[in-house]
């Protein structure tokens, strides 16, 4: 067994739960594992017992972070240093850390000087013996491109063979659970990415009572700091989820909880029957990892670098956007169908 890796894994949460089982399956061959990471991955990363050392990277303060990071790495030394995130300032930590075996992904971007870029990175980081991943960026995918972000992740089998199929790995042991009692509900998210529906502002709370009334089950609503004006004319009970009180009974068959923790939200997608969310990188993942039923209502112009994400699998199912009654149409038709 090898001493030490760090890994470089400072983007989005969803990025993070792609690459998982991968980071997990490598931490397997060293006895000391770090990883720098975001605010946005944080939380669920320092639940994770396969890390010695978490470093948060403060993406808000970034020029800072960057001088202090600097100096923090310069020099170090590791078995292996792996970046996943494509970022400048893990790329130059890469050169700056001494390690015998180094990784990156980089990212392909469309434009003329982009391009060029792009040929000199791959130029210096083969003279310095990196050996590296290209990964299509959006742009590209929007074209005629394909790509799939968790099976490129796995091109690091060649390295390391105990590298499975899988995409997803959580510990759960450390995540915290408020146990509310409840189970096999449909659970819904609502964010952002809501707002472009058509008539969502006047018809939500109707369709999702209509949705209601067809189904026996239980429906919970769930949000962050949403202020979204389609949110706020909601007209469904709404609950902070500070103010549930532990073993607490909700008996409305529809219920808004409002700021669920994420360590908190794991479980409320493990104890659902299904999942419905645009997207919502922790909730559409997490739901996958878990083996749940999942819908994903996006834009068809979106789906070909929505697919980049996701994994195949027959628990996940696309809705695309269209008038907020037919969406709620389709969500019935999936959660019955046969």
């Amino acid at each position: 067994m090898k001493n030490k890796i760090i890994f470089f894994s400072i983007d989005r949460l969803g990025d993070y739960l792609i690459r998982s089982n991968v980071i997990d399956k490598i931490s397997k061959n060293y006895k000391f594992k770090e990883i720098v990471c975001s605010e946005k991955n944080y939380k669920l990363i320092k639940t994770q017992a396969n890390f010695n050392i978490i470093n948060l990277f403060n993406t808000n303060n970034s020029f800072i972070n960057k001088f202090i990071y600097f100096f923090k790495f310069f020099l170090a030394k590791y078995d292996s240093v792996i970046v996943f995130d494509g970022k400048g300032i893990s790329n130059l930590l890469l050169f700056t850390i001494k390690a015998k075996f180094k990784f990156t992904f980089i990212y392909k971007k469309k434009g003329p000087l982009k391009n060029i870029f792009f040929i000199f990175k791959k130029i210096i980081l083969r003279k310095f013996n990196i050996k590296f991943c290209v990964l299509y960026s959006k742009d590209y995918i929007n074209l005629k491109y394909k790509d799939h972000y968790p099976t490129k992740y796995k091109v690091l089998k060649k390295y390391y063979k105990n590298i499975d199929h899988k995409t997803y790995y959580i510990d759960e042991k450390n995540i915290l659970n408020h146990d509310n009692n409840l189970k096999n509900y449909i659970l819904i998210h609502l964010d952002e990415k809501f707002t472009d529906i058509k008539n969502i502002e006047k018809d939500l709370t109707n369709s999702i009572k209509k949705l209601s009334k067809k189904t026996n089950k239980k429906i919970i609503i769930t949000s962050f700091n949403n202020n979204h004006e389609y949110y706020k004319n909601l007209n469904i009970k709404k609950i902070n989820f500070n103010a549930l009180s532990n073993k607490m009974k909700l008996n409305d068959k529809i219920i808004v909880i409002e700021n669920i923790p994420i360590n908190d939200f794991y479980f409320f997608l493990k104890n659902s029957y299904i999942n419905i969310s645009c997207h919502s990188g922790f909730f559409i993942h997490t739901s996958l990892l878990l083996g749940k039923r999942s819908v994903d209502i996006m834009s068809k112009n979106d789906e070909k670098w929505l697919n980049t994400w996701t994994p195949t699998t027959k628990n996940y199912r696309k809705i695309y956007k269209s008038n907020t009654d037919e969406i709620f149409k389709k969500i019935y038709n999936i959660i019955y169908e046969k």
